[in-house]
C-alpha cells in the first residue's frame, strides 16, 4: 500500500490531488493506529503487571515452600514427642493403675486392722479391769494388815504390862518368904511367857515390815500398770481414730485413682487421636508440599508464556512506532491546510483551564462535573471533549472513546507533567476529520489529580 501511495505521490504531484479519498486513507490508517496503540499499552501494560504478579507468585511460592518444608519438620518433631509423651503417658497409667489396685487392696485390708485394733482396746480394758481389781484387793489387805498391826500393838502393850505385872509379883513375893515362893514360880512362869510373848512380837513385827514393804511395791507396780493400761488406752483410741481417718483417706484415695484412672483412659484416647491427627496433618502437608511444587513449576511454565507475550508486546511496539512514523511520511495526502483560529484555541484553553482550577480531586466522579463538560461542549462548538484519571482512564468522554487508556497520548503526557497543551493539526481516529486536541491539567494541592481534553474540528 505504501508503495503505491509513493508511486501516486511521485507520479501526479503536480496533478490534482484526491482529498476525500486520501483523507478516508488516512483517517483509516489512523483508526488503525490508534488501536494498535492502545493495544500495545494495554498489552505492555498487562504484561508488566503479569511480570509482577509472576515475580510475586514466585516469591511467595518460594516462602511458601520453604514454610512447608519448616511446617513439616515442626510436625515430624511435633509426632515424635507425641510418641514419647504417648509412651509416657501409658506407663503413666499402668502406674496408676498398679497405684489404685494397692489402695483398694489397702482399704479393703483397714476394716481389719481396726477390727484387731479394738480388739486389743478390749483386751487392754479387761486387763486394766483385773488391775483395778488387784489394786482394790491389795488395798484391802494393806488395810487388813494395819488392822493386824494395831492388834500386835495391843498385844505387846499387854506383854509389857504382864512383865511388869510378873515383876511386882517376884518382888511380892521375895517379901512374903517362904509363903510367897509357889506364888514366885507363878509369877516366874509368866514372866516367861511375857518374853516370849515379846521375842514372837519382835518377829512378827520383821514381818509386818516385809509384807507392808511388798505390798507397797505391788500396790506401786499396780497404779505403774494401770497408768499404763490407761495410756494404752488412750493409745489405742488414737490408733483406731487414725485406722478410721485412714480408712476414709483410703477410700478417697481409691475413688480419686478411679476418677484419675478413667480420666486417663479418656486423656490417652484424645493422645491417640492428637497422634492421628498429627499423622493425617504430616500426610497432608507432605501432599500440599508436592502440590506447591507442581505449581511452581506450572508458575515457571506461565513465566515462559509471559516472557513471549513480553516479545510479542515488543514486536508490536515496534509496529506502532513504523506505523506511527509511515503516518508522518504521507501526511502530505492530506488536503492544504485551512487557516487556524488561534484566538478560539487559546479561549477553549483558557475556558478548560477555568473549569479544571474549579475542581478537586473528590469532584472529579460528580455528575456536576459532566453537567459543565457537556455546557463547555456545546458553548465552544467542540468535536468532543473528555476527563480523565492520573493514571490515563477516561472518568467522561462524549462522545464515548475509543481508547480504554490515554497514558501514551501526548496532550496526557503534557497535562500530566502540570502543562497545558495545543496539538497540530490530524485526522481524527473517530471521525475522520481533522482537528485540533487541547488539554489542561487538574491541579489540586500541588499534585496533578486528572486531565481536561477537547478535539475542535478544523
Amino acid at each position: 500500500m505504501w508503495t503505491l501511495l509513493r508511486r501516486h505521490r511521485d507520479v501526479d504531484s503536480g496533478a490534482q490531488s484526491h482529498p476525500p479519498l486520501t483523507q478516508e486513507l488516512l483517517a483509516a490508517i489512523r483508526v488503525t493506529a490508534d488501536r494498535l496503540d492502545a493495544t500495545t499499552a494495554a498489552v505492555d501494560q498487562s504484561v508488566r503487571e503479569l511480570v509482577q504478579l509472576a515475580e510475586r507468585a514466585e516469591s511467595t511460592e518460594v516462602r511458601t515452600c520453604e514454610r512447608a518444608t519448616l511446617a513439616v519438620e515442626d510436625l515430624d518433631a511435633s509426632a515424635r514427642h507425641v510418641r514419647a509423651a504417648f509412651e509416657t503417658f501409658s506407663d503413666a497409667q499402668t502406674s496408676m493403675e498398679r497405684i489404685a489396685r494397692q489402695a483398694e487392696d489397702l482399704e479393703a485390708s483397714v476394716p481389719g486392722l481396726l477390727e484387731r485394733v479394738r480388739d486389743a482396746m478390749r483386751t487392754l480394758q479387761k486387763l486394766a479391769d483385773a488391775i483395778e481389781d488387784n489394786n482394790a484387793r491389795v488395798s484391802d489387805m494393806l488395810a487388813g494388815l494395819h488392822r493386824i498391826r494395831a492388834v500386835h500393838e495391843a498385844i505387846r502393850s499387854i506383854s509389857e504390862q504382864t512383865s511388869l505385872i510378873s515383876l511386882n509379883a517376884t518382888i511380892e513375893a521375895a517379901h512374903a518368904g517362904q509363903r510367897g515362893r509357889g506364888f514366885a514360880v507363878i509369877a516366874d512362869e509368866v514372866r516367861r511367857l511375857a518374853e516370849q510373848a515379846k521375842d514372837a512380837l519382835r518377829k512378827s513385827s520383821n514381818n509386818f515390815a516385809s509384807i507392808q514393804s511388798q505390798l507397797d511395791a505391788l500396790a506401786a507396780i499396780g497404779a505403774e500398770a494401770q497408768s499404763a493400761s490407761e495410756l494404752g488406752t488412750t493409745a489405742l483410741h488414737h490408733l483406731e481414730h487414725f485406722f478410721s481417718a485412714m480408712r476414709e483417706q483410703v477410700a478417697n484415695m481409691a475413688s480419686d485413682a478411679k476418677h484419675t484412672r478413667a480420666a486417663a483412659d479418656r486423656a490417652f484416647h484424645h493422645l491417640t487421636d492428637a497422634e492421628r491427627g498429627v499423622r493425617q496433618a504430616q500426610t497432608s502437608m507432605r501432599d500440599a508440599t508436592g502440590d506447591l511444587v507442581s505449581l511452581m513449576a506450572q508458575n515457571a511454565a506461565t513465566r515462559q508464556q509471559v516472557d513471549r507475550l513480553t516479545q510479542v508486546a515488543s514486536h508490536l511496539r515496534e509496529t506502532a512506532g513504523e506505523l506511527a512514523e509511515e503516518m508522518t511520511a504521507f501526511e502530505a495526502f492530506a488536503p492544504a491546510a485551512v487557516p487556524i483560529d488561534t484566538e478560539g484555541l487559546e479561549a477553549l484553553k483558557t475556558a478548560l483551564a477555568a473549569v479544571s482550577r474549579r475542581l478537586r480531586a473528590s469532584d472529579l466522579e460528580g455528575e456536576s462535573v459532566k453537567a459543565a463538560l457537556l455546557d463547555l461542549k456545546n458553548e465552544h462548538r467542540l468535536g468532543s471533549i473528555w476527563l480523565n484519571r492520573p493514571d490515563g482512564s477516561f472518568i467522561f468522554s462524549d462522545p464515548p472513546a475509543g481508547l480504554l487508556n490515554a497514558s501514551q497520548r501526548p496532550w496526557f503526557q503534557a497535562a500530566l507533567a502540570g502543562e497545558p497543551y495545543i496539538s497540530a493539526p490530524y485526522v481524527s481516529a473517530q471521525r475522520r476529520r481533522r482537528c485540533i486536541t487541547v488539554s489542561v491539567p487538574i491541579i489540586h494541592d500541588q499534585k496533578v489529580v486528572g486531565c481536561i481534553g477537547a478535539d475542535v474540528y478544523i
